[in-house]
């Protein structure tokens, strides 16, 4: 896997950590935003290659994070690769997330090892 600038969405403190540091030391460039807005100003101002997004965030939901950048003229979502993490599992919901460019939809809780081979898959397409 090469290493790509990636960045974790994500307020529950300890999924946020480990995520980062299996991230980390699988030689990635990572950062961590724990709210919605900081997100997606990251996302505009940095442009990293892939975002780990959680849906439900303080400030602004990952839903509505992937809706603006779908909006933007400035920004190409398709060159954007999203991994969505949720404890909301309706199919409603996930089908939402695949509508708004995500790649994944992982629902919570999740085994670091799926995470890490989905990862890899939408990295390699």
């Amino acid at each position: 896997m090469s290493q790509k600038h990636i960045l974790v969405v994500e307020d529950e403190e300890m999924t946020a950590r480990l995520i980062v540091y299996r991230l980390k030391a699988l030689g990635h460039r990572v950062e961590h935003m724990n709210d919605g807005m900081d997100g997606l100003k990251y996302i505009l101002d940095k442009q990293p290659e892939v975002v780990v997004l959680d849906v439900m965030l303080p400030g602004m939901s990952g839903f509505e994070i992937l809706e603006i950048l779908q909006d933007s003229d400035e920004f190409d979502i398709s060159a954007l690769k999203v991994i969505m993490l949720s404890t909301k599992q309706k199919a409603e919901d996930i089908s939402r997330g695949f509508n708004l460019g995500a790649m994944e939809y992982l629902p919570k809780p999740f085994k670091m090892d799926e995470f890490l081979l989905r990862l890899n898959r939408i990295i390699k397409q």
